[in-house]
């Protein structure tokens, strides 16, 4: 009996100097308090950094023009504009620099209209699903920041390097699921299948522009992006995880 309250005894003080060393006190009830604060870390960090990623890409025209260019989709439709002239007017109102696409090419020597009025509604369906998705992502972005600080100015470090471990494993199912969206079609459309009201018919500009690779490439810049991104900040915040005599070493 006394050899078992002895060893109890060592166990007990051997994890109360461990404790001490860190830095952080022994297990209380309120550790369960920061378990669930580091879940919140390892997940909303990784997916809002993809998640924002995605809303910045999506906006930018290069990627529209270069696949228009590459297609051939201007030539195919007949218009007589420019890929950069199409992709610019597709960013302006995606940014919300324009309220309306107003872009025309000549037909019959008449100017009608590039996009017809379900390009522009279903374009205005993707906006709104843009910047939906744009506030919550840096709203993750902040909180997750906001709770890292709180846990380490709690002393409890070692949530802290969970939290981080396990937010690579987010990370990749977030940059997985952008690329599966790009990779495979009927998963794409699956989803999108899910937002009311974003459907588009074959004979339309819209699905041309947004077909061949240009999934793959924007899911492609997302992933790297983020990816950038996370590793900068994974670098950072690492710092803060580890004691001081032994950050630098």
């Amino acid at each position: 009996m006394r050899s078992r309250k002895a060893a109890r005894q060592i166990r007990r003080n051997i994890k109360g100097d461990l404790a001490e060393r860190e830095g952080e006190r022994p297990d209380t009830g309120a550790d369960a308090l920061f378990h669930i604060l580091a879940a919140l870390i390892a997940v909303l960090l990784p997916v809002s950094l993809v998640a924002l990623a995605a809303a910045a890409v999506f906006r930018v025209p290069d990627f529209i023009a270069f696949e228009a260019d590459r297609s051939g989709v201007i030539q195919e439709l007949g218009l007589d504009t420019t890929p950069d002239m199409v992709a610019g007017e597709i960013a302006d109102y995606l940014r919300h620099r324009k309220d309306s696409l107003d872009l025309t090419t000549v037909v019959a020597r008449k100017d009608a209209p590039v996009f017809s009025f379900m390009d522009e509604v279903n374009l205005g369906r993707i906006r709104a699903l843009l910047d939906k998705s744009l506030y919550p992502s840096v709203g993750g972005c902040a909180l997750s920041l906001a709770l890292f600080a709180a846990t380490r100015l709690a002393g409890r470090r070692r949530y802290l390097k969970y939290a981080l471990r396990a937010s690579a494993f987010f990370y990749i199912c977030a940059a997985a699921f952008t690329l599966a969206l790009a990779l495979h079609p009927p998963f794409r459309a699956a989803v999108f299948a899910r937002q009311p009201g974003v459907t588009f018919a074959e004979d339309e500009v819209l699905p041309k522009l947004f077909g061949g690779l240009y999934p793959l490439i924007s899911a492609g810049m997302v992933c790297l992006i983020s990816f950038i991104i996370y590793i900068a900040l994974y670098s950072v915040l690492k710092r803060f995880t580890v004691e001081k005599e032994t950050m630098f070493r």
